[in-house]
C-alpha cells in the first residue's frame, strides 16, 4: 500500500514539473503577450503592463536573440510578425534548435562559451550597428544568453574568458556575481549592446532566469543600464580568493578599468537607452503559479513556499527538509508545498552531477524514514550541470532502497556524484531540451 502511494505521489510531481515548464514555454508567452491587429504591435509584460508599438513608424525590422529559449521565441514571432521581419539571427544552446523561414539559427556552447558564440556576436553586433534611426529591432533574450554570446574586450581571449568562468562555477560564485565579472570582460555586456543599436528601437522580450528578475543580470543585461562597476567584478574574485587562478589578461583588465584606463559599462541615464525597451514576459513565478493551480485541481493544499531559493544545494536540501518535516505533522494533507529559484554547488570531488540533483541527495538523506513524502527538484531547462538529467526525484524511502543496494548516500554527496546516485535508482528526470529557462523547480507531495 506505501508503495502503491509513493507511486502516486512521484507519478503526481513529475506531472506537476511539466505543468511548470509548459507555463514557462514561448510557445505560450509569446502568444499570450504580443498582439499584432491593423499594424500596432501590443507586448504586455507579467505585470500586465502593455506597450504599444505601431509599425507604421518603422523602415525596417529585424529580430535578434540568445538564450535557451531564443529559437522558440523566435518561432512565434515570426508566426505573429510574418513578412514583416526583414532579416535576423538568433544564437542557442546547441540541440534547442527550431527551424525558422526568416531568421538565421546559430548553435552555441553553454555554460562555457565556444568560438560559434563569438560569431554570433559578431553578427548579431553587426545587424544592431547597420540598423538606422527608424528601424526596429526586437531582441529575444532568455537564461543562457550570457555564455551564447561571449564577445571578450580588448585582449582577453576566448580560452581565458571560459578559464575564468570554469573558475568561478567551480568556487560556487552565484550567478549575479558571475554575470557582474562577464560584464567587465566583455565588449558588449552590461548595456553595451545598446550603444551598437542606438539610435534605432530596440524592444527586447525576456524569459527571466534569475532570481528577483533583475533586469541587468539576466542575459548579463545586454541593453539595461549596469549598476556594477570594475570594483564590484574585483571583490567578486578576492571575495573566492581567486586573485592568483584567474587569467593574466583578465586580471589587468580588471585592474586597468579600476583604475580608469578601460571603459567602465554605460551607467543609468545614459541617453543611448532613449529607445531602449526591456519587458519581462516569464519567469519563475509564473511557473510556480502555474504548478499551484494543477496541484490545487489534484486535490493538494498547495503553497508557494519560495520563487528565491539559493545558497549552497545541500544546504538548501537540508532547508528543504526541515520545512516537510513541520509539514509531516500537519492536519491539512495531502499537502503540496512548491520551492524555486537557483542553487549552487561548491565542487568538493570528481563525481558527476548537478545543482537540483545535490539538492535532492541532500533532501532524500534528512527526510529518511518519513512516510509518504515524495520530492522532486528539476531544472526547467532540462539541463542539470554537464548531465542529460533536468533533476532528480526522492522519497522516504530513497535511502533504504539505496542501501538494499550497497549504494552510501553520503559517499556520493561527498563527491559530487549525485547522478550516479540517482542512475542506479532509476530516480534521474530527463525531459530533453525544453527549449525555455525559468530557473529551478521543486515540488514536495505529503500524503
Amino acid at each position: 500500500m506505501e508503495d502503491k502511494l509513493l507511486n502516486k505521489l512521484r507519478e503526481d510531481a513529475v506531472s506537476l514539473f511539466y505543468v511548470g515548464i509548459k507555463a514557462a514555454s514561448p510557445y505560450n508567452l509569446i502568444p499570450n503577450n504580443m498582439l499584432l491587429e491593423e499594424n500596432i504591435l501590443t507586448i504586455s509584460d507579467i505585470n500586465g503592463t502593455s506597450k504599444l508599438f505601431d509599425l507604421n513608424n518603422y523602415n525596417k525590422i529585424k529580430v535578434i536573440g540568445a538564450g535557451k529559449a531564443s529559437t522558440s521565441m523566435a518561432y512565434e514571432v515570426e508566426k505573429i510578425l510574418d513578412d514583416k521581419i526583414d532579416d535576423g539571427l538568433v544564437v542557442t544552446k546547441h540541440n534547442f534548435r527550431s527551424e525558422l523561414k526568416r531568421i538565421q539559427v546559430l548553435e552555441a556552447s553553454h555554460p562555457l562559451p565556444d568560438k560559434n558564440g563569438i560569431e554570433a556576436s559578431k553578427k548579431i553586433v553587426e545587424i544592431c550597428k547597420n540598423a538606422k534611426e527608424n528601424d526596429l529591432i526586437i531582441n529575444l533574450i532568455s537564461g543562457g544568453a550570457s555564455s551564447l554570446l561571449p564577445f571578450p574586450a580588448d585582449n582577453i581571449t576566448l580560452e581565458d574568458k571560459i578559464k575564468t568562468t570554469k573558475i568561478l562555477l567551480r568556487a560556487g560564485a552565484a550567478i549575479q556575481e558571475l554575470n557582474t565579472v562577464r560584464k567587465h570582460i566583455s565588449a558588449i555586456k552590461g548595456g553595451q549592446l545598446a550603444k551598437n543599436v542606438y539610435p534605432a528601437t530596440i524592444i527586447n522580450l525576456i524569459i527571466s532566469d534569475v532570481i528577483c528578475d533583475q533586469l541587468d543580470v539576466i542575459g548579463s543585461g545586454l541593453t539595461v543600464p549596469d549598476p556594477t562597476t570594475f570594483e564590484d567584478s574585483w571583490n567578486v574574485v578576492i571575495k573566492y580568493k581567486l586573485e592568483n587562478n584567474i587569467p593574466y589578461s583578465v586580471n589587468t583588465y580588471l585592474g586597468d578599468g579600476i583604475e580608469g584606463k578601460a571603459p567602465e559599462t554605460p551607467k543609468p541615464g545614459n541617453p543611448i537607452f532613449k529607445y531602449v525597451y526591456n519587458l519581462i514576459i516569464g519567469n519563475n513565478e509564473s511557473a510556480l503559479s502555474a504548478i499551484k493551480i494543477a496541484a490545487e485541481d489534484k486535490g493538494y493544499n498547495s503553497k508557494i513556499i519560495s520563487s528565491k531559493l539559493e545558497g549552497e544545494a545541500i544546504d538548501a536540501g537540508k532547508f528543504i527538509a526541515q520545512v516537510a518535516k513541520e509539514y509531516s505533522f500537519s492536519e491539512a494533507k495531502p499537502v503540496c508545498l512548491i520551492f524555486g529559484g537557483e542553487t549552487t554547488v561548491t565542487v568538493r570531488g570528481n563525481g558527476k552531477g548537478g545543482r537540483n540533483q545535490e539538492l535532492c541527495l541532500s533532501t532524500a538523506i534528512e527526510i529518511d524514514g518519513i512516510k509518504n513524502i515524495t520530492f522532486l527538484s528539476g531544472g526547467t531547462d532540462g539541463n542539470d550541470g554537464q548531465t542529460d538529467a533536468a533533476g532528480a526525484i526522492c522519497s522516504g524511502r530513497t535511502i533504504e532502497r539505496a542501501k538494499e543496494l550497497g549504494l552510501d548516500a553520503v559517499k556520493f554527496l561527498n563527491n559530487n556524484d549525485s547522478y550516479n546516485f540517482f542512475n542506479e535508482l532509476e530516480d534521474l528526470i530527463i525531459t530533453g531540451s525544453t527549449n525555455t529557462n525559468v530557473m529551478d523547480i521543486q515540488i514536495l507531495l505529503l500524503r
